[in-house]
């Protein structure tokens, strides 16, 4: 079975250029559960970083809908 993705728009927090970030909805449903860093990525700078608590929000909003 495919594991399902959710697409979100993330900004480098460098630039602040869009970029689009795909992870597995199981990971992300097991990072909120858990209360564990969820990474994005920006190519442009090949920069990771921990999304913001704002941010988390908006996923779990994603994800419930």
């Amino acid at each position: 079975m495919t594991e399902r993705l959710l697409k979100f728009p993330v900004k480098c927090p460098i630039c602040n250029t869009e970029w689009t970030c795909a992870l597995s909805v199981t990971q992300i449903k097991e990072s909120l559960e858990k209360g564990t860093p969820i990474r994005a990525y920006a190519e442009c700078h090949d920069w990771h970083w921990d999304l913001k608590e704002h941010e988390r929000d908006a996923l779990a909003s994603k994800i419930r809908t």
